[in-house]
């Protein structure tokens, strides 16, 4: 009974919040200056170079199907707001549908991103695509910072 006393405004919230936490999802995690939580403290061997080349990239997530599964569900449960009877169930299927059409497009987005070559101080060229940030230049020193988890990353020397 109480669902059918909700609120076109309460409706209208719900969506509007579940755009925020799907957008948060898709956030920028490809850049040289962020950590996450779970890799501070993490020892990493680093190799010192010189940037001999850089050009801009695209990088598209890995296509996680999280944002598409939290879309769906808040669609879902935002549809079943509307209705009565088999109607909800209509209205839920299609807020389901539109949800995780919508959570898909908000996490699959693609976003801006540096190809770097390098050439370490061993002669060696390594190649590195991070996030626009930090803003590094050709002839500029850098560290590689080398995870254990074989993900690298470019910082100012």
């Amino acid at each position: 009974m109480y669902m059918r006393d909700v609120s076109l405004p309460l409706a209208l919230c719900c969506a509007f919040l579940s755009c925020v936490v799907l957008t948060g999802c898709s956030g920028d995690e490809f850049s040289g200056n962020r950590y996450m939580a779970a890799n501070v403290g993490e020892a990493a061997r680093t190799d010192r170079g010189t940037i001999i080349s850089l050009r801009k990239v695209e990088i598209k997530p890995d296509g996680s199907v999280l944002g598409t599964a939290l879309g769906a569900v808040g669609g879902g449960v935002v549809g079943s707001m509307f209705g009565g009877g088999n109607a909800k169930f209509a209205t839920a299927a299609a807020g389901a549908i539109v949800g995780g059409v919508a959570g898909h497009a908000l996490t699959s987005r693609t976003t801006e991103g540096v190809e770097y070559t390098v050439k370490l101080e061993t002669g060696a060229l390594i190649t590195i695509a991070q996030g626009p940030t930090p803003v590094l230049s050709v002839g500029q020193q850098v560290y590689i910072v080398n995870s254990e988890k074989g993900k690298s990353r470019i910082v100012a020397a």
